[in-house]
């Protein structure tokens, strides 16, 4: 098992030491509970007994003393599991949206794994921690009824295996239908999501009531599950709380039969009634709380197949720098969910410094290799090499100071103009300014209202299309990269963006950058070395741009005559 399958145990196991001091104080905590029993003995069995008003006030002072040490314990506990929740935040949180980045789902929210994670935290700061920390004193509260008497301690040990068995089929009960609740939210969660990433498109096509009903059909779905495990845990929590106050009742009947009998005293009675109360209350409050429990183990366990599972290992050994040589070998990628194979054994190579256009009818996977290209994406089978080197060789980091990539699909972030540009690295401007000079975008820049400094708000919002296409392509040419990939860089552009795209391309192959775009503009393939055509997610035709421009006008003519 390597080093990254056990990021969140090892993680957890750095935060013991948080959990082990707050068990601890739930120790001392447990202790000062027996001052409430132990007052209540003293007071029916010596000062009612004595007369001794002396001796009442100082064992008033004595409780008010351990009720206010328990307190400040309890508070100093709550404190030490907040700070346990920091911790882990610190060594995970980054972890788990490095992951996110990394090893998307599809379908799902990106942002899932972060309140999944943010889930789990919150749990460990809860009343249902604090509870499952106090569990293991109701064996040690039963036994000091024993102690008491023999029946009162039959009776306490009967009452809580009856609160366990409803602990148990409350679980067996809620899970159920709970996780489809969650499930069918989680679904709703991302169309809601997906929905507001093209609220243009449903304005401007009337989709909005259509919208509404399907997102209102799968909401009630999932309201309908989530009221079906609230209704049984309610149920449960209800019923477990009756017993609890019918056994905490009875126990007096019981102490009061026994103190007729004259085989405990009255303080034993009412001992023995506080003490089973306060043994039995851990398990009323998991019940109650185990709708959050449930959630934080399953999100708990969404972030450790994500972090330990999905992304690759960081690596220590840096490679030289890459020249630009890239190498495509038997690459294929399928959808095992879909049954659907996106490329199948596309191999080809460049050398440093070629351009490549990649063209081909929609759907037949340009953009899939252009994703394989940057290592956005892992082939199902083949490799691709850079320099030589299996892309996985190289670290996150590493390979991105390497590599420039204009994704089809353009999302910028809620920063600076500068920020998106310098991939929100420090003390770059002049790189920057670079990069804008180089995508022929900064004229357009300073013309800003804060020039370089302008914020763009949420996804680019405040810039058009063809704005944050030009800033889009800024970025992946920052800092020169040896590896550039333009999926479709000129879909938004302009004739003065396609003039600056094509200078931009000509430049970066004077400077010896290897260059690939995804086109369908023969304008934007005008200069590039070599074309390779993709059709149903195999190569079709790779070659030299005159030879593969010939064998299209070939193809070409005869469905022109015959369309004529």
């Amino acid at each position: 098992m390597d080093s990254k399958s056990r990021i969140v145990k090892d993680a957890l196991r750095v935060c013991r030491r948080y959990f082990v001091v707050a068990a601890a104080f739930s120790l001392a905590i447990n202790l000062l509970y027996l001052a409430s029993p132990l007052y209540m003995l003293q007071i029916y069995d010596r000062v009612v007994t004595s007369g001794s008003e002396t001796t009442l006030v100082m064992l008033t002072l004595v409780l008010l003393a351990a009720f206010l040490s328990l307190a400040g314990l309890d508070l100093v506990r709550a404190s030490i599991l907040t700070r346990a929740s920091a911790r882990l935040d610190r060594l995970l949180s980054a972890k788990v949206l490095a992951a996110s980045v990394e090893t998307p789902s599809p379908g799902s929210s990106q942002s899932q794994p972060i309140r999944d994670f943010d889930t789990f935290r919150q749990v460990i700061t809860g009343s249902g921690i604090h509870a499952l920390f106090d569990l293991p004193w109701s064996p040690i509260y039963i036994g000091i009824i024993f102690l008491l008497h023999p029946w009162l301690g039959f009776f306490a040990l009967g009452c809580s295996l009856l609160l366990i068995a409803m602990a148990v089929l409350n679980e067996h009960l809620v899970r159920s239908p709970l996780k489809q609740a969650n499930d069918l939210a989680t679904t709703n969660y991302n169309f809601t999501e997906m929905s507001l990433r093209n609220a243009e498109v449903v304005r401007a096509m009337g989709m909005i009531d259509g919208l509404i009903r399907r997102w209102g059909r799968d909401r009630n779905l999932a309201l309908r599950r989530q009221a079906e495990a609230s209704d049984r845990a309610a149920l449960m929590s209800g019923l477990i709380r009756f017993l609890r106050l019918t056994m905490q009742s009875l126990i007096l009947g019981l102490g009061a039969y026994l103190v007729i009998e004259r085989q405990i005293t009255g303080g034993t009675m009412f001992a023995a009634s506080l003490l089973l109360g306060r043994g039995l209350q851990p398990v009323e409050q998991i019940v109650g709380l185990w709708r959050s429990l449930i959630l934080g183990r399953a999100a708990l366990a969404r972030v450790e197949k994500l972090v330990d599972g999905g992304a690759r290992s960081e690596r220590s050994f840096n490679l030289p720098k890459p020249t630009g040589k890239i190498s495509v070998e038997q690459v294929s990628f399928a959808i095992a969910s879909q049954q659907k194979v996106l490329l199948r054994d596309v191999s080809f190579r460049l050398e440093a410094g070629e351009t490549l256009g990649i063209v081909g009818p929609s759907g037949a996977g340009k953009s899939t290799l252009a994703r394989h290209l940057a290592g956005v994406m892992q082939p199902s089978r083949g490799t691709v090499r850079l320099d030589g080197a299996d892309l996985s060789q190289w670290g996150h980091d590493a390979l991105g100071d390497h590599i420039g990539y204009l994704p089809q699909d353009i999302e910028l972030f809620s920063d600076t103009v500068a920020a998106n540009i310098g991939r929100f690295k420090t003390n770059v401007d002049q790189e920057v300014i670079e990069a804008a000079r180089l995508a022929g975008v900064h004229e357009m820049i300073i013309r800003l209202p804060q020039g370089y400094e302008t914020q763009i708000g949420e996804g680019g919002a405040v810039l058009s299309g063809g704005y944050r296409q030009r800033i889009a392509l800024a970025r992946a040419v920052f800092g020169t990269p040896n590896l550039i990939i333009l999926d479709e860089p000129s879909s938004n552009l302009d004739a003065d963006g396609d003039r600056a795209l094509s200078d931009c391309a000509i430049e970066l192959k004077r400077r010896g950058s290897t260059v690939i775009i995804v086109s369908h503009r023969p304008s934007t393939l005008a200069n590039v070395d070599k074309i390779l055509l993709l059709r149903d997610g195999a190569v079709e035709a790779f070659g030299m741009r005159n030879e593969i421009v010939a064998l299209l006008n070939q193809r070409a003519a005869p469905m022109a005559v015959a369309t004529q």
